[in-house]
């Protein structure tokens, strides 16, 4: 990258300034021009500079002025000393490539403070752009996300106060699952804000399954719930076979007998209590849904929520190395290619809508029937309401900034054209001068 190629670039050069002093040094003495050693580095510098002009130094009172000669000789001489130090660089890195490093390293770290602040405004002065044109769409989700954790608040007061154990396992799973949800619908609005649409719909892909799992949840029994919590042992133990299998024998250090002891029991009494398909990642919901290997997609389908496996599948193709990846981006604008390594203000429209859309849901399976009680209801409706704002907002930005690149690109090739036609114009017209001189009409030369 430039910032490390100015470092080694720098060290070339100095390179290069230490050899032509040398050969200052040298001329110096042999035509017996008295010269300080810091005015011979002050110099080479003027010399490398290309600066073709005398160079003047203070010598003292009376003013003396010297010539020095560089011949070609002494030209080929310097070009032969830094040809055979520049050819021995490769040796010179493997001989000290530590040094060097450390050299470039020392270099990058001074500079870093300035480059790091130049970075900084350019980010801040982004998400001020951002935030201008996107800005009332975010705020609806922001006040989505506000109300959705202040509903989950007082649901969880609510539960902590009943002494009712007739629904405890599901809100025990309801509860964390909804509080984890607010905190991803917070991780994707700070992706939003920041520019990164492809993160912001990675992460709606777990907030989506954890809507999933919460639909199955609130729609079974406590012993679906229950068994959910327990599939916790066998999830621990695929981990703990993976971490023996790779990580030990990679050096790391063994999980303890008495632990993995403990492991094993728990995986162990969850399959005798719940049969071997409780073994299958999705184990936990195969007797609800009466197969044997249950998958994510079985689960969509039970709670009707198929519809979203497309947006599902979109979400996958920046988590996975799929060569869809590359082709596939939501931060491009038309139909330009652009290979992004950082932030774009394009392509928020999906992701926040989607993350609108599932926290929504995720939250009323939280509160659950609210029909009864006339203060849940209103907070319902006004869920609602804010929902239904996110997308026309988000909608309305996205077409103003793909108008503007429109308006850009054709601005872009009308400047093109007409820098083309300009020569053809000249050759057919003559050189037009447009400025009036002391009252004079413009003149047209031939």
């Amino acid at each position: 990258m430039a910032f490390i190629d100015d470092a080694i670039q720098d060290a070339v050069s100095d390179v290069q300034h230490e050899l032509l002093r040398a050969l200052l040094e040298r001329k110096l003495t042999e035509a017996g021009i008295p010269m300080p050693p810091e005015t011979i580095d002050a110099y080479a510098k003027h010399l490398l500079s290309g600066d073709e002009g005398g160079f003047v130094w203070d010598g003292g009172d009376d003013d003396w002025e010297y010539k020095l000669d560089l011949t070609d000789e002494n030209e080929a001489e310097l070009d032969v000393a830094i040809d055979q130090i520049l050819g021995k660089v490769p040796e010179i890195f493997d001989a000290g490539i530590e040094g060097f490093s450390r050299s470039v390293f020392n270099d990058l770290r001074s500079k870093w403070p300035d480059e790091n602040a130049r970075q900084k405004a350019e980010t801040d002065g982004f998400k001020e752009r951002l935030e201008e044109r996107w800005g009332e769409g975010l705020d609806y989700l922001r006040m989505l996300l506000t109300c959705c954790r202040e509903v989950g608040r007082e649901a969880m007061a609510r539960y902590n106060k009943s002494r009712s154990r007739r629904h405890h396992f599901r809100r025990w799973v309801m509860v964390r699952l909804h509080t984890r949800g607010c905190q991803i619908a917070d991780e994707i609005i700070c992706l939003l804000e920041n520019g990164f649409a492809e993160g912001a719909m990675a992460r709606w892909r777990t907030l989506h399954e954890l809507s999933v799992v919460a639909l199955m949840i609130s729609e079974g029994d406590e012993e679906l719930a229950e068994r959910y919590i327990l599939h916790d042992a066998i999830e621990v133990k695929r981990q703990s076979d993976e971490y023996d299998a790779f990580q030990v024998p990679a050096g790391f250090k063994p999980i303890a007998k008495r632990e993995r002891a403990k492991i094993d029991r728990r995986y162990d009494d969850a399959i005798a209590r719940f049969g071997p398909t409780f073994a299958y990642p999705y184990g936990w919901a195969a007797k609800k849904l009466r197969l044997k290997k249950p998958t994510f997609k079985d689960l969509q389908e039970a709670v009707d929520q198929s519809a979203f496996s497309g947006f599902y599948k979109l979400a996958s193709f920046n988590v996975h190395a799929t060569a869809r990846s590359l082709f596939f981006n939501l931060s491009s604008i038309g139909e330009r290619e652009v290979l992004l390594a950082g932030r774009s203000n394009a392509g928020l429209t999906e992701p926040g809508e989607r993350t609108a859309q599932t926290l929504l849901l995720l939250t009323s399976q939280y509160i659950g029937d609210v029909s009864k009680n006339l203060d849940r209801l209103a907070e319902v409706k006004t869920l609602l309401l804010l929902r239904d704002r996110v997308g026309p907002a988000l909608a309305k930005a996205a077409k103003k900034l793909g108008d503007d690149e429109r308006g850009y690109q054709n601005e872009r090739l009308a400047k093109a054209a007409s820098a083309a036609l300009r020569p053809m114009r000249r050759q057919r017209f003559g050189n037009v001068s447009t400025a009036s001189v002391d009252g004079r009409e413009p003149t047209t030369t031939k």
